[in-house]
């Protein structure tokens, strides 16, 4: 009977342990785009942050939708700089 209810709790427990872990923390897309812009393999990049690969590419993807609806938009972001050629008004 002890070790039923030993192992009933041993299961438990990492269960909740496992669950735990999807509710750990967030992924950082912003830190896994940087790396994604250096270069970085999607593989790469997961091993390094200790994440899923589908978790990276959820971010790249992101980033793409984000990209295009900011592409849209027209704006400049801060720290940008004109394009050759073209000079900012004065």
């Amino acid at each position: 009977m002890r070790r039923v209810i030993t192992l009933v709790i041993g299961v438990a427990l990492l269960s909740l342990g496992t669950a735990g872990s999807s509710f750990a923390g967030a992924v950082n897309c912003k830190q896994v785009n940087k790396y994604l812009q250096t270069g970085r393999s999607v593989k790469d990049v997961a091993e390094t942050m200790v994440i899923e690969e589908s978790d990276v590419k959820k971010c790249q993807e992101q980033a793409g939708t984000e990209g295009a609806a900011g592409g849209a938009a027209g704006g400049a972001k801060e720290g940008d700089k004109p394009a050759a050629g073209k000079e900012m008004p004065k």
